[in-house]
């Protein structure tokens, strides 16, 4: 009786690693049974040890400004004013060129005009306003006039009355030419008061430069002369006059009669009806005091009027400035301008000096601001879904070899290009400039998708998976093989992944060398394309796309075949 030898089955992963235009996939295949030359496989092991797994997605663009706006006439017109060169540094808000119009400005210098007869107009009826509350502008003696009363009609030049400074008082008094030669200002003068046994002293206020003749024939010259009240005098007196010159008394030649010597006509002001007089007669009043109330009909329904008129004169002139600030064109923000931005080969400025007519839509330049450059790259449509705004990027720049700039992912596109049947997005970057950095230099950015240090990691064609778990076979110390030792994953790139649960640094693991493979269809590649694409520890890299850079661990450190 022959004895019946068994064989162990040997169940090995199949592994195909497919190179896509989106990435690197690895695909799982089931466990088959080993025929009888997979018994003689040599086996290969390796060391689970730590290490970096670092996976980015590439792009090379050219470096352009984060914010540019080209400089162009808002319309076809005059060029008032032009404040550009070549290549100037600029400020926001700076005025960059203004164009002219003619009709405009005349229209604005007309509507000016408007508005200032308008403005005054309004003045006026202020202070029309104002005096229907008629008051004293001065402290003296009022004198009304007489035909104010209550219930009298007034204009703006009807005259209310007169206020008096009572106290001062003048009176012109002629003397002989002879004896006015002989005096001056400030000379005393004594003054009786007619038909009161009242004397005053006053003073030569001043002569008159001429002489008049009385009905004797005689030369005679005004003296004016100048007389402090204390209570005593009042306007209308009449006082004779009497000056001492050479030790004798010289008279004037007539009476006169005191005047006040500061008087304030009070105007109505306004055109209305008094209403109220609260003075009635001739008396003292201090300055403000109130003397009559004015009515007016039409003075509310004219200032409501001349209101509305002023509010749509202002908006017509708001209306053509604002049109006249649309000739404007100033600077957006701080940056550089300039002309190469329109045409490298040549200064378009010299062919538009002030005064020539320009037409819209010319390209004079552009403003930069140069302090931020941004990198639009093409991304594969597979990488797209691993790059979100915010995350962090590399920069290497042709022409500053060996130094690495730091970027941010400001900007994915939600709208693809189609390229050679592959659809491309753009992720855009932004750099912070440094004056190594220029508009147009070729850079290549690395976008970190995954940055991982000290993990433990091990070779991906390691694993195989089934029913959604994922495997290795591990070698115990006392030398036997768990072929199903369940481990969880997190990030990994084309050659290693990382090691989250299952295995720990030092433990060893079977590498088979020898693997069943068959060629796939188009089909199963693209299902195990998604699957690996999506079987990673969320927000983890499967790899990246033509445009994607590798980095890992270097290599398979510790691994060590038998």
């Amino acid at each position: 009786m022959s004895r019946l030898r068994t064989k162990k089955v040997v169940l090995i992963s199949t592994i195909a690693i497919l190179l896509c235009a989106g990435g690197t996939y690895v695909y799982f295949d089931r466990f088959k049974p080993a025929n009888k030359n997979t018994a003689a496989q040599q086996e290969a092991t390796y060391t689970v040890k730590k290490g970096n797994l670092r996976s980015v997605i590439s792009g090379t663009a050219q470096l352009e400004p984060q914010e540019l706006q080209s400089i162009v006439p808002p319309k076809e017109g005059m060029i008032k004013s032009i404040n550009l060169s070549r290549n100037q540094p600029v400020k926001k808000g700076d005025l960059l060129l203004e164009l002219s119009d003619s009709a405009l400005d005349e229209k604005l210098d007309q509507a000016t005009v408007t508005l200032s007869q308008l403005q005054s107009d309004m003045d006026d009826l202020l202070q029309q306003q104002a005096s229907l509350k008629t008051v004293a502008s001065t402290s003296g003696k009022l004198i009304l006039a007489s035909n104010i009363t209550e219930g009298a009609g007034v204009s703006k030049t009807t005259k209310i009355g007169t206020i008096a400074d009572t106290s001062v008082l003048t009176v012109t008094l002629p003397f002989l030419q002879e004896d006015a030669a002989q005096l001056k200002a400030g000379d005393q003068v004594q003054l009786t008061i007619d038909g009161f046994m009242l004397t005053k002293s006053g003073t030569i206020d001043s002569l008159a430069a001429g002489t008049k003749s009385d009905t004797k024939g005689n030369r005679l010259v005004d003296v004016k002369v100048r007389v402090e009240n204390d209570g005593s005098l009042d306007a209308g007196l009449n006082v004779k006059g009497s000056v001492t010159i050479g030790g004798q008394a010289v008279d004037a030649k007539a009476l006169a009669a005191l005047q006040y010597k500061t008087t304030k006509t009070v105007l109505a002001g306004v055109n209305g009806t008094i209403s109220h007089m609260e003075i009635t007669g001739d008396q003292l009043v201090e300055a403000g005091e109130l003397i009559c109330t004015i009515e007016s009909d039409t003075l509310d329904r004219d200032m409501t009027q001349k209101r509305l008129q002023i509010n749509q004169q202002q908006k017509s002139i708001d209306d053509v400035k604002t049109q006249l600030e649309k000739l404007k064109v100033f600077a957006p923000f701080d940056g550089i301008f300039s002309t190469d931005f329109a045409d490298q080969k040549k200064n378009v400025l010299t062919s538009y000096p002030v005064g020539t007519t320009i037409e819209s839509g010319v390209q004079l330049g552009a403003v930069a601001n140069l302090d931020t450059l941004q990198l639009p790259i093409k991304v594969d449509e597979l990488d797209l879904p691993k790059i979100k705004q915010g995350q962090k990027a590399e920069v290497h720049v042709d022409a500053v070899p060996g130094k690495v700039f730091q970027a941010d992912v400001t900007q994915v596109s939600t709208v693809g290009t189609v390229t050679n049947g592959v659809t491309f997005f753009t992720a855009v970057l932004s750099i912070k400039n440094s004056s190594e950095l220029k508009n147009g230099m070729t850079a290549t950015a690395d976008i970190i998708i995954e940055d991982r240090r000290n993990v433990p990691l091990m070779p991906i064609e390691a694993l195989h998976q089934r029913a959604g778990k994922k495997y290795v076979a591990v070698k115990n110390p006392d030398g036997t093989i768990d072929q199903e030792h369940e481990v969880k994953t997190g990030a990994n790139n084309s050659t290693q992944i990382e090691i989250t649960e299952g295995l720990k640094e030092g433990d060893v693991i079977i590498l088979q060398q020898a693997r069943q493979q068959r060629k796939l269809s188009q089909q199963e590649i693209d299902q195990m394309r998604q699957q690996f694409q999506q079987g990673a520890r969320p927000g983890g890299a499967a790899g990246g796309g033509n445009n994607a850079r590798q980095g890992g661990g270097g290599g398979f450190p510790g691994g060590g075949g038998r």
